[in-house]
């Protein structure tokens, strides 16, 4: 494996470490006495309202997963983390790209807002029918967060596009989480996962005064491909093994926190996270009796996949004495994220054209590389205000700008081994191209919400502008032939939202909310064009797509006690002009021909109506001081009202049951079962999906505080060595019922997870 790592981190994580390295003098000259130790507060989220609230107290459903508990179950990655959420699931591709993006109650992809400290992560580029060359949504390593919030439900009124199935928020931990009222505190973290026989390593030094406080932290995995419950190693459809794989990451994240006095508080956060995995696809595709695998030809089919992201936030606030305003919020941000994949094929006994599927007598290599990049630069304005006119209330108003920019190209050579012949004419197109020029979309949002007291009942009015513009630019690798051209596209919305909740005591409150959501179109669904001239289909993208738009009703109730709690939630969610991608019918103006033959030709439309309802419910009990017992449960339906088909993005029901023995600060364990029903109601008009069965799995985990400053964690996950699916998977790769090997698709079976933490 290319060891891009060897040389040290580059780019943005030079300027972390120089500009960091530099504070703790600084820092340690500005401090004062050690402040006391801070008070235990109850847990705040931010995501849900854009500023601090207790989560029993937001009218919507939103939970958070802490830096303890994501360390207690020995998690490595996001779906790690989330595993006990069971109304979220991370789809995964266990063939080459694994977990790209979130489902938050049926809804996915870019349709999920995800930021990390209030920055907007990357989109989601689907591999589409290649699985060659995809853009996974990237964050930090989860060693770095010290919360991950999820809300569910659009929550365009606060953010915009891209909101409207909910909103994932990362928060990255502070010098102060660290420091606990220390000047200095340094650590680390090591760990070992056998799922995937990976190393994990993290350590960070922090430094804290009256005005400066710092944060370095450095982090770095080295693993290989997920464990399943296949035996059958062989190349091709038979396969039941996981593909060969190896990986790499560097993760670095530097904070620079300046208070000059009690008004004014100043951020600066660099972050820099580049990884590579080398992979072995001895199998790729999937197969049935009506849809067999083609590419016959692909003997081996070796890729490197690699990508680099950095992130520049300044953060503001400025909360003054006395003012028409309590804080004015201000962040500016940049962030770049480069895809870059790379395939190497050999194909034996092929045409001279060195075709996949057509039997011949040459034998050649074939190199394609795709990059993806996409860069967001962006400006958040916030204000608040508490003021009593007639009634308490509490408002927040502000402003949000971001520009988006894409560019992605493709270049593919191939090689005839017995000639030495090369050439870059390839399936009937001419490389280096790309599917779309290089382009720009321009997002504002103005938006306002009030909270507004009736003593125990509080109502909620929201309402949020926004508008867009897509702007292809010129690129000398986009060169259409067939009469279309990239196009412009703009629009507007307005977002409303009401929420109210009646605090019936001072931890039972029940909420009712009604909200709309809106995304516009992409640049990549209105402006992509693909055709492979072998296999005969294509991609074509949809200058006429209309925004999606969404009305969501919600009703709930929650409690949070000392002994015991209780979250509970109804909700219907109707969907206008649901963008998803089709295969257009013969006939079809849009649909491509060449030679007189149709192809199978793939385009972004809007699917009149989608509704999506469903419940859940969360609980705790505080058995004895000791002993804890909760509970999750969720279920969904939902279905495309102008077919009456049902939506395969719908999860089966599923549940959580778990119980922690904490006996003393010293050590504790806890049992988890994560259980879900078969997967039924599926539409099968495109592929006739296997059938996941129920499961129950159990997890075991453990922790020992050996001394104050040593920590020790262990996690026996799959005690039984439970064989199961995940519907997502089975969706995401598109593994049909008559796949001749589904063990390839099957979940690790028993495996463990060990971290040593330490503090000082």
């Amino acid at each position: 494996m290319k060891k891009m790592m060897a040389g040290g981190v580059s780019g943005v994580s030079r300027l972390v470490m120089a500009v960091m390295g530099s504070l703790p003098v600084m820092a340690v000259a500005q401090q004062s006495a050690p402040a006391a130790d801070a008070t235990e507060l109850k847990p705040v989220v931010v995501t849900a309202t854009r500023s601090q609230v207790h989560a029993n107290d937001v009218a919507g459903t939103v939970t958070a997963v802490t830096q303890k508990q994501i360390e207690q179950h020995g998690s490595r990655s996001l779906a790690d983390a989330l595993a006990d959420e069971p109304d979220v699931s991370l789809p995964s591709d266990p063939r080459r790209f694994g977990s790209s993006h979130v489902n938050i109650r049926g809804i996915e992809e870019n349709r999920v807002l995800m930021l990390t400290d209030g920055v907007r992560v990357a989109d989601f580029r689907s591999p589409g029918t290649t699985n060659y060359d995809a853009s996974n949504r990237d964050i930090p390593f989860v060693e770095f967060l010290k919360q991950v919030e999820v809300v569910r439900g659009p929550s365009s009124s606060l953010y915009g596009s891209d909101a409207i199935g909910g909103v994932l928020g990362f928060l990255t931990l502070d010098p102060a989480d660290l420091l606990k009222g220390r000047s200095f505190a340094t650590g680390g973290k090591l760990g070992y996962h056998s799922v995937d026989n990976s190393k994990r390593a993290m350590a960070y030094v922090a430094t804290g005064g009256d005005k400066f406080q710092t944060l370095l932290m450095l982090g770095h995995a080295k693993g290989e491909e997920s464990d399943n419950q296949g035996a059958n190693d062989v190349q091709g459809l038979q396969r039941s093994t996981p593909n060969p794989l190896k990986y790499e990451q560097s993760n670095v994240l530097g904070k620079l926190v300046f208070t000059p006095n009690m008004a004014h508080r100043f951020k600066l956060t660099l972050e820099h996270k580049e990884g590579e995995s080398e992979i072995d696809a001895q199998r790729m595709g999937n197969t049935s009796a009506t849809s067999p695998n083609t590419l016959t030809r692909i003997t081996t089919n070796t890729g490197i996949d690699s990508i680099t992201r950095d992130r520049i936030v300044f953060d503001h606030d400025y909360t003054p004495d006395a003012s028409w305003f309590d804080r004015l919020g201000t962040k500016l941000y940049t962030q770049k994220q480069t895809t870059d994949n790379q395939n190497f094929q050999r194909r034996t006994n092929t045409s001279a054209t060195c075709s996949a599927s057509t039997i011949g007598t040459a034998n050649c290599s074939v190199d394609q590389r795709f990059k993806y990049e996409q860069t967001h630069t962006g400006l958040n304005l916030l204000q608040e205000k508490s003021f009593t006119l007639g009634l308490p209330q509490q408002a927040i108003w502000g402003a949000d700008f971001l520009r988006s920019e894409t560019e992605e190209s493709k270049t593919t050579t191939w090689t005839n081994l017995a000639t030495g012949v090369s050439s870059n004419v390839f399936i009937g197109e001419v490389f280096p191209k790309a599917d779309y020029p290089r382009g720009h979309t321009d997002q504002l949002g103005l938006f306002v919400q009030d909270e507004i007291s009736f003593g125990q009942f509080k109502l909620t009015p929201g309402l949020r502008y926004d508008q867009f513009k897509l702007q292809p630019e010129s690129d000398p690798l986009y060169n259409r032939t067939d009469g279309r051209t990239a196009v412009s596209k703009d629009g507007r919305h307005i977002s409303p939202k009401l929420a109210a909740l009646y605090g019936m005591s001072a931890d039972w409150n029940l909420y009712a909310q009604y909200l709309e959501g809106y995304r516009g179109p992409n640049y990549e669904e209105v402006n992509r064009y693909f055709y492979n001239n072998s296999q005969r289909y294509a991609l074509v993208g949809n200058p006429d797509l209309k925004p999606e738009t969404s009305r969501s009703f919600e009703i709930g109730s929650k409690y949070s006690g000392k002994h015991w709690g209780s979250q509970f939630a109804l909700y219907e969610n109707r969907y206008q002009n649901f963008i998803d991608s089709v295969i257009l019918p013969a006939g079809d103006p849009n649909a491509v021909v060449s030679g007189g033959v149709t192809f199978s030709t793939y385009q972004y439309q809007n699917l009149s109506r989608v509704v999506i309802r469903g419940g859940d419910w969360r609980g705790y009990w505080q058995a004895t001081p000791a002993l804890r017992l909760s509970a999750g449960f969720a279920i969904t339906h939902g279905y495309d009202q102008s077919s009456g088909k049902p939506l395969n993005s719908i999860e089966p029901k599923r549940m959580n049951l778990a119980a922690q023995w904490t006996p003393s600060e010293q050590w504790g364990a806890e049992w988890r079962l994560r259980a879900a029903a078969g997967k039924d109601h599926i539409d099968d008009s495109s592929t006739n999906y296997y059938r996941t069965p129920g499961y129950g799995v159990n997890d075991l985990a453990a922790w020992w505080q050996v001394q104050p400053k040593l920590r020790v964690n262990l996690a026996l996950n799959n005690v039984f060595d439970k064989t199961y699916y995940l519907w997502s998977d089975v969706r995401r790769s598109g593994m049909s019922a008559s796949d001749p090997s589904p063990e390839f698709y099957t979940q690790p079976g028993r495996n463990i997870a060990l971290s040593v933490k330490f503090d000082y």
